[in-house]
């Protein structure tokens, strides 16, 4: 009994710390920690209601792989995006980006064309109301929903690190009519994907990150 509870209680721990991870992940991905924003390890462990421990633990994870730094002493942001990082982030996107997209349309699924619909119309009413928030959360959404049908956790476990890094920049694209831009994107990678086009749904996608690309090259 005492070798049972001894198991128990790490893998509580280990719960708990990745159940953390994850929500700063979300936050950080939905746009939910801006650029220039500091927030501290108190005030997110009393958001989460948790201790401060698995808090750290976390942030320590996301520092690792450059989703957050620290900014002063005790607080931590979003790293700031260099034009040559973000060269380096887009041609990795672009790489791995595009195969997940190739794999998934290489796939036959009527489940995975249906769920994309509703993202759609949330991509659409962004859109129509310049509602950043609404888009940068939607915007994920349809892209790790297509990600997640190449089949490969690999995968997409790359790519949302590659997001990590570089979504919470997103939002500067309203001010440019990116929105639109892209969502003509998004409309023309679902019309391929629905069609079985694989090789046009990757361009599709092609063109969606080098115009958002284009546009955050200029603005920072």
């Amino acid at each position: 009994m005492s070798a049972i509870r001894g198991s128990v209680s790490p893998l509580r721990r280990e719960t708990l710390q990745d159940g953390v991870f994850r929500r700063l992940c979300g936050l950080i991905l939905e746009g939910g920690i801006a650029p220039g924003q500091s927030i501290t390890v108190a005030s997110l462990a009393e958001a989460f209601e948790v201790s401060p421990m698995p808090v750290r633990e976390a942030l320590t994870r996301l520092s690792a792989i450059g989703a957050l730094t620290v900014v002063s002493g005790r607080t931590i942001g979003i790293p700031k995006l260099t034009r040559a990082r973000l060269d380096d982030l887009t041609r990795v996107r672009l790489e791995v980006e595009s195969t997940a997209v190739r794999w998934a349309g290489e796939r036959e699924d009527p489940r995975f064309l249906r769920d994309l619909g509703p993202i759609l119309e949330r991509l659409r009413e962004a859109e129509r109301t310049a509602d950043a928030k609404l888009y940068v959360g939607a915007n994920h959404d349809l892209h790790f929903r297509i990600y997640q049908e190449a089949g490969s956790p690999v995968i997409a476990g790359m790519i949302e690190v590659l997001w990590l890094q570089i979504s919470p920049y997103f939002h500067l694209l309203r001010e440019s009519g990116n929105f639109h831009i892209s969502n003509r994107c998004h409309e023309e990678l679902f019309d391929a994907l629905r069609g079985g086009d694989a090789a046009r749904a990757v361009e599709a996608l092609r063109a969606d990150i080098e115009g958002a690309y284009r546009v955050l090259r200029e603005l920072i």
